[in-house]
């Protein structure tokens, strides 16, 4: 057996990125058993396989940003003493929370294990003086591992040449790998199953949905959000999956919107997501290009319509969704739409066979990364 150690804050009930992760593993690669030390930003309700051992880290101080400082330091002790009596072979860091415990147990043990670091996304250039010092050491951390893994090409290229990486790099896709229907219904609480219930009487009347899943902040382009639901067809709702009911209301509020033109949802778990996108006909995934991190994002809410054959409605301005739109022709821009072609805009088809093309590449380079460490090892 290859004993990995992955190690994340998170709440890895809806964390799809890591949950892909070890599927993967678990399904290529069962000979490795994974420890997991996990800093939970929620309880963990899920079951993360056989081949998984959380160790979750209780602090005694949490969510108290005044007091932050003093449940780092407890974080970085417990997982530290973790690892010195796990003895992993290979430790799997994911992102800027984890870089600094990570760091010391690099220094102490040296190069007597393989580390990979994961890096989620790019530091914001408005980041907090806190946050700027974990990425000070996620830098580090990143020319100290023997793979870094990116969110996606696009970060990979500017941070291989702005850092000046000499390692190993891939980059490793947040695409729907592992669609489960049995286990996404299985996850669904009665409030849910209410308000599916109420959406497939709407739609049974006429209504046709356009999801935008994510909160409702200025850099997910809200203002651009505003604008498009002034003029949907009146047999169209938007339908919002995620933030919560006061932000909704004060963005209706703030831009003088009709409350009829939304079907608010609020906070849906990660696994059920698939089974919202069904009800819809098109998605809007919009991020501006303010900051990098922006700028250079492709969520897995692009991918899962995709999957679900969706058109996607993004802004022109930011070059990732752009590009991808055009390269892939799966979508429209949302400046391009008005009130008299909107639903010669909507109604579009599109081709998503090269998703499956797509997920088979990224597992296996997902996979080559372990392949090829655990050949080192043994």
């Amino acid at each position: 057996m290859t004993k990995v150690v992955f190690i994340a804050k998170t709440d890895l009930n809806t964390d799809g990125r890591i949950l892909n992760q070890i599927k993967i593993i678990e399904q290529s690669l069962p000979e490795i058993m994974i420890d997991f030390i996990l800093l939970p930003d929620k309880p963990l309700k899920i079951n993360t396989g056989k081949y998984v051992k959380v160790h979750s880290i209780n602090t005694l101080i949490r969510h108290n940003k005044y007091l932050r400082f003093l449940t780092t330091m407890e974080f970085i002790f417990k997982s530290l003493v973790l690892m010195l009596r796990l003895k992993p072979q290979v430790v799997h860091a994911q992102d800027s929370a984890v870089a600094i415990p990570v760091l010391i147990y690099r220094l102490i043990k040296s190069k007597s294990f393989k580390l990979i670091y994961d890096d989620h996304e790019m530091p914001s250039e408005n980041a907090s003086f806190n946050n700027r010092i974990f990425h000070s050491f996620e830098n580090i951390l990143m020319k100290k591992s023997d793979y870094v893994i990116f969110a996606n090409k696009e970060r990979m290229d500017i941070l291989k040449e702005r850092k000046n990486l000499k390692n190993k790099c891939i980059y490793f896709l947040n695409l729907p790998y592992f669609e489960n229907e049995t286990k996404a219904l299985s996850c669904l609480d009665e409030k849910t199953k209410i308000k599916l219930s109420e959406l497939d009487g709407l739609i049974h009347r006429g209504y046709k949905f356009i999801i935008h899943q994510g909160s409702l902040h200025i850099e997910r382009g809200r203002e651009k959000l505003a604008r498009f639901s002034r003029i949907v067809a009146p047999n169209f709702k938007i339908l919002l999956l995620g933030g919560d009911k006061k932000d909704f209301d004060k963005f209706i509020d703030e831009y003088d919107l009709e409350t009829k033109d939304f079907y608010f949802i609020g906070s849906v778990n990660y696994l059920i997501l698939p089974v919202f996108w069904e009800r819809g006909i098109a998605s809007i995934v919009m991020y501006l290009p303010t900051y990098i991190n922006n700028k250079l994002c492709a969520p897995n809410r692009l991918y899962i319509s995709l999957q679900k054959n969706l058109p996607i409605i993004v802004n022109k301005d930011n070059p990732v969704l752009s590009n991808f739109i055009k390269e892939y022709h799966c979508g429209v821009y949302i400046e391009d739409i008005t009130k008299e072609n909107f639903n010669d805009k909507i109604d579009i088809q599109i081709d998503s066979v090269f998703l499956n093309s797509l997920k088979t590449n990224q597992i296996e380079s997902f996979i080559d990364v372990y392949q090829t460490l655990k050949n080192v090892i043994n």
